[in-house]
């Protein structure tokens, strides 16, 4: 595999995110959804590429001093590559310095993503009975404390 580029997301990237949601994640966000995340000001999407093909991304969004990554994915085929511990650096990069905390949902049984998120300074703040419905599952809410 190639260097990972990442950047900004742009509207042409829209369809393969939402493409690369769709197999990730069992309740995906619309293309019209990450379209509305492009356009808002306070929101972070950013892209990763190899070789200029679209193989993950992030989205999240920030008010006064706290962030909350709202969806993450990377493509089957480039997982365990270190493209998702890219775009995690780049998103913290990308956030105003006034941001104090950092919180995000995953699935209780999505274990790769929990020990990454542990790797960068996670921790567990609490559990959401039942957030996600396809399949039924709870959510671990974790927190990353940045000052």
């Amino acid at each position: 595999m190639s260097e990972i580029i990442i950047k900004k997301a742009e509207r042409q990237d829209v369809p393969e995110i939402a493409e690369i949601e769709r197999k990730s994640i069992p309740e995906p966000w619309s293309e019209a959804a990450f379209a509305a995340a492009l356009s808002d000001e306070k929101a972070v999407t950013l892209a990763a590429f190899s070789d200029s093909v679209l193989c993950g991304f992030i989205t999240g969004v920030y008010l006064l001093d706290t962030a909350d990554i709202y969806s993450v994915a990377v493509s089957e085929e480039y997982r365990e590559k270190g493209v998702g511990k890219r775009l995690l650096e780049e998103f913290f990069s990308a956030l105003p310095n006034d941001v104090q905390a950092v919180n995000l949902e995953v699935r209780e049984s999505n274990f790769p993503a929990i020990n990454l998120y542990k790797k960068f300074g996670f921790e567990a703040v609490g559990l959401r009975k039942d957030f996600y419905r396809e399949p039924r599952e709870n959510a671990v809410l974790m927190t990353k404390i940045l000052c």
